[in-house]
């Protein structure tokens, strides 16, 4: 299978995992591509997270990549970035300052994908191997961790590549955030009459680092996380889930949350940017 170029708006940003493969720290993107097709791409290396290499939310990237063949579920929106391969940034328009034109672009390029429940995209797996899609979530019921929260502290070691470049060794964090909502009037597979699914979201693990670092106890950290992923979210914010299907397992995570304002309207309100 041949090598192609693609251009993707990235949506989604995972938290990087360990790979024992290339023995180095990765992380997974999904996007939209500019046909308007979901896609994943993996292994992303993490200079791409940090400095000048940065590739931010909502970024249009261009990658090499070819559909990837040895996945155990054969998700159909997979692909592998070829390794040592650049991916570049060719328009950065839609991940600047959120103004309501740039939320309005946004929506416009995210909101024709909603799929109805999660048991539609299921059905969908099971024809034709969709394992990405985008929810909006009819009730969300409570956000909460699944563990004892813990204050992550940095560890100030550096990994050193083949081309002498130097990156920070990433932390390895639990995923134990998770929502519980129900999906919609129509959905077959809300068990208990609602969903529970783990969240893997980096701006949210993100945060999580980050926040215990600057609040220094688990009490206040809990208040400010639960403060912005749910009650802001749910009270200013249009929440959707972007889910994708487990690489081992045909079960739904959540791996990104797009929450645009309301009314579109931001009032010169302007959003931290922290990635």
């Amino acid at each position: 299978m041949s090598w192609e170029k693609k251009r993707v708006y990235v949506i989604v940003k995972t938290y990087p995992e360990y790979s024992r493969k290339s023995r180095n720290w990765v992380a997974c993107t999904a996007g939209l591509t500019e046909e308007g097709d979901w896609i994943r791409l993996y292994p992303i290396p993490t200079k791409h997270y940090i400095g000048d290499n940065k590739i931010r939310k909502f970024d249009l990237v261009e990658v090499i990549c070819q559909k990837a063949t040895s996945e155990k579920l054969g998700r159909k929106e997979s692909y592998k970035v070829k390794d040592g391969s650049d991916i570049t940034v060719i328009d950065c328009s839609l991940s600047g300052t959120p103004t309501s034109k740039i939320w309005e672009k946004r929506n416009k390029l995210i909101l024709d994908n909603v799929d109805p429940s999660l048991s539609h995209l299921g059905s969908k797996y099971r024809e034709d191997k969709t394992s990405l899609g985008l929810i909006k979530p009819k009730e969300v019921l409570e956000f909460y961790s699944r563990e004892e929260l813990k204050i992550y502290t940095d560890s100030n070691q550096y990994q050193q590549g083949i081309d002498g470049s130097k990156t920070p060794v990433i932390q390895k964090i639990p995923y134990p955030f998770a929502y519980r909502f129900k999906c919609s009037d129509s959905c077959l597979t809300c068990s208990n009459g609602h969903h529970d699914i783990l969240c893997e979201d980096w701006e949210l693990l993100e945060a999580y680092r980050r926040w215990g670092q600057k609040y220094g106890d688990v009490q206040t950290l809990w208040e400010k996380l639960y403060g912005r992923f749910y009650a802001w979210m749910l009270n200013e914010r249009d929440l959707y889930f972007v889910v994708g299907m487990h690489s081992l397992q045909p079960t739904w995570l959540i791996i990104g949350l797009y929450y645009p304002p309301k009314n579109v309207e931001l009032k010169n309100q302007t959003l931290d940017k922290w990635f």
